[in-house]
């Protein structure tokens, strides 16, 4: 339950290098207007599970939106300090932009009409017989590959992919230009934030300052939860698919409510999680998930432990992505500001500067990433 890093992950690097026209990669791109039909298609391209916290994240959509804005006032600036010019930089975009444009072919259906063959990548390297040796040379670390054979078939098959892209204008797409600018951030993102870190170190009244102006932060929740999934249960201990099936969203609903009903008659909440809860980090020590704040917590889950009093469990199942939680509090307290607290706020208020940084980039450059999209829905099946 506890709410991992929500990232935002937009394409898979292949270790291979790429024979693409560098002049593209690294002329000075004009900024990106975006429309929300460009944002709707992007999100449609994205895997089903980063989409996950975007449903069910109140807060998740907008924090998307300024993912992206931010991505790419860190990529225009990356472009005006001259870094995609370095030759490491250089060699990461070529990888980028080849991956890109063969990736958004395969989704493609004429891709799955006309599927890469052997003799199609025969006929790559009879145009080309130098471009395996010229990756290798490029990439050293290759040479020691245990199949050598199949990792150039899988060359050949990645520049075909390419090259088939290209010829559909895949690299003219808003898509694709959205994507590799976001990757263009992603390779120069950590040099462009470490400039920004430099001059946003907090001081001592500044910590204390926010501590004192922020006490709903620091308010420590104990919490017990008997979860009713709606998630594929894992694969057991021989790595075999679960033999049962998650419950429907109604039969899911119709337990939690059953539950509660007994719990209203004065069943145990321990004992009835350690029977019935289906998570198995807590559900041996009755539900118990200990001390937490907000941001450690998915955000319906800590929604509906801010609205109960101590001793007090929901009369009314609370809905995640994980399912349908009953939740009972157990305890509530404030941090006491201490060493490590310090640490916590130092960071926050340094990151709170850093976007700040981000932001009067994304003004500078004029980038404005519309909010009116919509978040593809879940598949039924």
């Amino acid at each position: 339950m506890k709410k991992s890093l929500i990232i935002f992950v937009v394409v898979c690097f292949l270790a291979t290098g790429a024979l693409v026209a560098q002049n593209y990669l690294t002329k000075p791109q004009s900024p990106l207007t975006l429309t929300t039909d460009d944002i709707n298609a992007f999100l449609a391209e994205l895997p089903d599970a980063n989409l996950e916290g975007l449903r069910y994240d109140p807060k998740g959509k907008e924090l998307f939106r300024q993912q992206i804005a931010r991505s790419l006032a860190i990529a225009a600036e990356a472009e005006q300090r001259g870094l995609f010019q370095k030759p490491e930089i250089r060699s990461q975009l070529d990888i980028a932009y080849a991956q890109i444009v063969g990736e958004l072919w395969k989704r493609r259906p004429e891709a799955q009409e006309k599927p890469i063959t052997k003799d199609d990548i025969a006929a790559f390297y009879r145009e080309k017989p130098t471009a395996f040796e010229d990756f290798l040379a490029q990439n050293p670390q290759f040479r020691q590959a245990p199949q050598m054979d199949e990792l150039k078939e899988k060359y050949g098959e990645f520049q075909v992919a390419r090259m088939r892209g290209e010829a559909a204008g895949i690299n003219k797409t808003k898509t694709f230009q959205l994507q590799l600018r976001l990757v263009q951030a992603n390779i120069v993102g950590n040099e462009i934030i470490a400039k920004l870190q430099e001059a946003a170190n907090p001081t001592d009244e500044e910590i204390e300052a926010y501590y004192k102006a922020h006490p709903e932060e620091f308010e420590e929740y104990k919490a017990s939860h008997i979860l009713i999934s709606t998630v594929q249960p894992p694969a057991g201990p021989d790595g075999k698919p679960a033999s049962t099936k998650p419950l429907t969203e109604e039969e899911a609903l119709a337990k939690a409510e059953k539950l509660i009903k007994e719990l209203q008659s004065g069943a145990d909440f321990a004992k009835l999680a350690e029977q019935q809860s289906d998570d198995p980090g807590s559900k041996k020590q009755g539900g118990d998930l200990g001390y937490f704040r907000e941001g450690m917590m998915v955000q319906p889950f800590f929604e509906g432990v801010k609205a109960l009093q101590v001793g007090a469990f929901s009369t009314t199942p609370v809905k995640t992505q994980f399912g349908y939680h009953i939740i009972k509090l157990v305890d509530k307290r404030t941090k006491t500001i201490d060493e490590p607290l310090k640490r916590e706020i130092t960071e926050k208020l340094r990151q709170r500067k850093v976007e700040a940084k981000l932001d009067e980039l994304v003004a500078r450059y004029g980038i404005v990433v519309p909010a009116d999209f919509t978040i593809p829905q879940a598949p039924t099946s």
